[in-house]
């Protein structure tokens, strides 16, 4: 997992999310 925008990124659930749109 990373770290962006304050968010935990999870490359196998950024699908389609808002934090996804952002990175």
């Amino acid at each position: 997992m990373t770290t962006q925008y304050g968010f935990f990124i999870d490359s196998s659930r950024c699908t389609g999310c808002k934090t996804c749109e952002l990175a």
